[in-house]
């Protein structure tokens, strides 16, 4: 079990492109990594000069710094003036566009913001557009300024092209590596296609200066591999996705081994841990952008921490970390999980009553969703989704049949093969401190929210998820 290791290292990018364009995948061509490069390291970030002149901008050129008010660390330094100060020193003219935040003290990744972001670059410093964003902060600051780089580009073919660096601050989020961005869509998180970054640079010393809250949350955020991909496959066997790979599976292949043989030194914030932890979030962002969705890590546990976040003002609370969440609800869906493949019996199931009408369950959403947003507007976004998902749901009845008639010999095996078992997801987050807990999180989320979220997360888009199996079987959630 000791020396367990990820099938390639983010860093040697070409070494990962050239075995992905080697990859036979019958359902269509992966998606090229339009990454630069990678660096990981305790002094990363003194490449940043570097880094940018390796992506064509030359000192004296305008850099746009896309950040947050919250306080950063790199040792005993402050982190933001001491990256303007490294801009200085190399030569490079540096502003800084900060994001608003609420009353909470929180930025959120919305629509409203990028476009925010993208005027900011456009007025660049004394009317001197950026030719580069430098995203400093974690995964809110991370979407809004990959997006705001990426809308930029788009708006301005006649332009040069932004280039976007991302500089994590903290191990939380899987969104640094992804062409992907998470944005909010009437109170309803999206993810919407975006760009990569042009490089990304993570320095050790900054990862391990953040909470450690924020390292832990990253851990769950990778920890829903273990029950996300049982939903992509559950989904292409029953006709509800028209793609399915395995690919990105094979880039997270000995997860639990590795984050279990190294738990404790995440626990200590050691650089190992931090570099273990940001390896996997890179590799898991990677997993989905060549497969163009969310879908390798992103399941059940993703849509109960969106509801969790949706609800959240309606009970006055600021939100809790997004990968803190979704460990918290890896083990809940890993929980269904072990409980469907123990006690599914499709001979003991009524099929005619898996497939309810139109009109009910437009009804039902509406009025599970009126109290967090009297204006509707929540209910119809959720709608606009599944009922899509609803339609496809009945269109492919034959493909459920079929299911039920091969569970055992087929598709039990194999999607017990995918998932893990809610002790083994357990055991890696208790032994590296992480919440087990909805009461746990910070701040603390009462179990009947948290059920609620469990309960409902299924309706909030069109992707199919255990979740709606389980509902259209009738089962308590």
């Amino acid at each position: 079990m000791a020396g367990a290791s990820f099938l390639f290292d983010p860093v040697d990018l070409p070494a990962l492109k050239s075995w992905l364009s080697a990859q036979d995948n019958t359902q269509g061509a992966l998606r090229p990594v339009d990454i630069g490069e990678i660096v990981i390291g305790p002094a990363a970030l003194l490449d940043l000069p570097g880094v940018l002149r390796r992506a064509g901008i030359e000192p004296g050129m305008h850099v746009q710094l896309i950040i947050d008010e919250t306080p950063m660390w790199r040792d005993d330094v402050e982190l933001k003036p001491f990256v303007r100060e490294l801009l200085y020193v190399a030569g490079y003219s540096a502003s800084a566009l900060h994001l608003e935040d609420d009353d909470y003290g929180m930025v959120h990744a919305d629509f409203d913001s990028v476009e925010s972001a993208v005027w900011g670059l456009e007025q660049g410093h004394l009317g001197t557009p950026a030719r580069a964003s430098i995203g400093l902060g974690s995964g809110t600051v991370t979407d809004i300024a990959k997006h705001a780089a990426c809308m930029y580009n788009q708006k301005h073919p006649d332009r040069p092209r932004m280039v976007y660096i991302c500089v994590p601050t903290a191990n939380s989020v899987t969104a640094y590596a992804a062409n992907m961005a998470v944005l909010l869509k009437d109170g309803v998180k999206r993810t919407v296609p975006s760009c990569y970054p042009d490089a990304i640079v993570c320095d050790l010393r900054v990862l391990a200066d953040a909470p450690e809250e924020m390292t832990l949350a990253g851990l769950g955020d990778c920890c829903a591999r273990f029950v996300a991909y049982g939903d992509w496959y559950l989904a292409s066997a029953l006709g509800l996705v028209d793609y399915y790979s395995e690919v990105p599976l094979a880039l997270l292949d000995n997860l639990d081994t590795i984050l279990l043989e190294h738990a404790a030194s995440i626990e200590e914030r050691s650089h190992a841990g931090e570099a273990v932890v940001m390896r996997a979030l890179l590799l898991a962002g990677i997993a989905q952008s060549i497969v163009n969705m969310s879908a390798p890590i992103s399941g059940t546990e993703h849509v109960t921490s969106h509801v969790l976040d949706m609800i959240a003002q309606h009970y006055e609370r600021g939100l809790a970390l997004h990968g803190a969440q979704v460990g918290v609800a890896t083990i809940t869906a890993a929980e269904l999980y072990q409980h469907f493949l123990d006690r599914f019996d499709p001979a003991a199931i009524t099929i005619d009553t898996c497939y309810p009408a139109d009109e009910p369950q437009q009804r039902y959403i509406r009025h599970i969703f009126r109290a967090i947003d009297p204006t509707g507007a929540m209910a119809k976004e959720c709608w606009n989704d599944y009922s899509k998902k609803l339609a496809l749901w009945r269109k492919q009845r034959p493909r459920f049949e079929h299911f039920c008639a091969n569970w055992h010999e087929t598709f039990r095996p194999k999607l017990a093969s995918l998932v893990r078992k809610p002790q083994v997801v357990q055991r890696i987050l208790a032994e590296a401190g992480a919440p087990l807990t909805s009461e746990a999180l910070e701040p603390p989320i009462s179990q009947k929210e948290y059920d609620f979220a469990v309960r409902n997360g299924h309706f909030i888009r069109q992707r199919f998820v255990l979740g709606d199996l389980l509902y259209f079987l009738g089962w308590e959630l």
